[in-house]
């Protein structure tokens, strides 16, 4: 995948994809530059990133970087889906450009069109199971030629697209209930699902082609886990990340609350680097590498972490963390952050701030402040009432209207043995902004 495939990608994830349906590894689209006799093409694949009907259209573009203009372009192309072939023709892209007109049916496939000279043209179009259903499509494509010239030696050139499938999932929880679940992926649909609620863990898996030839291609990952905010057997301060038994960095699993009001976002964020790490530590002389991949999301039990947020547009980062750790009723807990410029990481003197405390979408707790050197710090002693779920709030950063938000537990006092299970589940997590929950700032190059 060229430049702009892992532009796309990336924003794409920082984009979180919390509104619209999302395909490919970026918002519909996959994009390589390939060297064909002696002249550099730009190749695109492209799916709306909405399908309001059953009616679709696959844009593939062939683009000559020297000309102002491309010529025609004959192309084979290959579409596989869960591990087949499902649709191989080839196609004239007039002026480089191929339209192919998509309708989703039950039954075989069927394609239609004028054929010049063996070549489907005009405005072909595809009735049958194609971007039906949800998973990775990946479309293989061989130049035959270009401007009427033929290119033998051109070789096969690799695009992937996604049709996105959100899964949902019922666990149990530790009194009993169900414990929902839901899991997007960006790559590949999701086959297994496990929620063990005494150990606090999460296993789900996803069909994965380990081949060296396969990884280079992916420049970066991303698979969400969604769960209630009131699920608070699991809502812990940090999470720890494996792939297949392999531990992930820290930097690969970050939490969003703020993308949906209800609902706590975890996303695994694979780069290819790390997709090497874990291919490396997995393979064994003689050994074969598996077919799958194997996301494990746990709680953590190191709640001493500082928490770091962004604002909406990306300016501030405010870093958190509260003691005691174990947040009770009629206790007073102190909540001490610093606010910083997003793009430097320095503190910023004497900024204003609204400190809010919010329960069950209410405000209970307001108040101005200053922090005259970038860091401060307010205390305040919940109720017996006020044991639950709840948020803490930096709001209207320096008169600007911006905020971040953490979520954390407060422990009901109803026994030791409880609180104990609660010292390890209560705590916030980052409602990292749709920049912040990559760990990327804004001024920093997508790599």
């Amino acid at each position: 995948m060229g430049s702009t495939g892992l532009l796309l990608a990336c924003l794409a994830c920082a984009a979180a994809c919390a509104a619209a349906p999302a395909f490919g590894h970026g918002l519909g689209l996959d994009t390589l530059t390939a060297t064909v006799g002696g002249a550099t093409y730009e190749i695109t694949a492209q799916l709306p990133d909405r399908f309001d009907d059953d009616s679709k259209i696959l844009v593939v573009t062939v683009r000559d970087t020297a000309l102002p203009e491309t010529p025609d372009v004959v192309l084979h192309m290959d579409v596989m889906h869960g591990g087949g072939s499902i649709l191989q023709d080839t196609f004239l892209a007039e002026g480089g450009s191929l339209s192919l007109g998509i309708v989703t049916a039950d039954g075989e496939v069927r394609l239609s069109g004028e054929r010049r000279s063996g070549a489907l043209a005009g405005s072909p179009e595809v009735t049958g199971p194609v971007f039906g259903s949800g998973g990775l499509y990946t479309i293989q494509l061989r130049i035959e030629s270009v401007g009427g010239e033929a290119m033998p030696d051109s070789g096969v050139h690799t695009l992937d697209l996604l049709v996105q499938d959100p899964a949902r999932h019922a666990g149990v929880s530790l009194d009993g209930g169900e414990a929902p679940f839901t899991t997007k992926s960006y790559f590949d649909t999701v086959s297994e699902f496990a929620y063990d609620a005494e150990t606090g863990t999460v296993d789900l898996r996803m069909p994965f082609d380990w081949s060296a030839g396969r990884v280079s291609h992916i420049p970066v990952l991303h698979m969400e886990v969604h769960f209630p905010k009131d699920l608070e057997e699991f809502v812990t301060r940090g999470y720890s990340g494996k792939v297949n038994g392999v531990d992930l960095f820290r930097s690969s699993v970050t939490v969003d609350d703020f993308s949906t009001p209800e609902e706590r976002t975890v996303h695994f964020v694979l780069l290819q680097d790390h997709l090497n790490i874990i291919k490396a530590r997995m393979e064994r002389p003689g050994g074969q590498l598996p077919d799958h991949m194997v996301f494990t999301l746990q709680k953590t039990q190191d709640i001493r972490s500082q928490l770091s947020a962004f604002t909406q547009n990306g300016d501030y980062q405010v870093d958190m963390t509260w003691e005691p750790e174990l947040i009770l009723p009629d206790q007073s807990t102190k909540f001490i952050f610093t606010i910083r410029d997003a793009y430097t990481g320095e503190t910023i003197r004497n900024s204003g701030y609204d400190f809010v405390l919010v329960r069950d979408g209410k405000v209970i707790h307001r108040e101005q402040g200053v922090a005259v050197v970038g860091g401060d710090f307010r205390e305040y002693m919940f109720t017996e009432e006020q044991a639950g779920a709840a948020a803490v709030r930096i709001e209207n950063i320096q008169g600007t209207g911006q905020h971040v938000e953490f979520t954390f537990a407060v422990a009901p006092e109803f026994g030791a043995a409880a609180a104990l299970v609660l010292v390890a589940g209560a705590g916030a997590v980052a409602a990292l902004s749709r920049l912040g929950m990559l760990g990327w700032r804004p001024a920093a190059t997508a790599r």
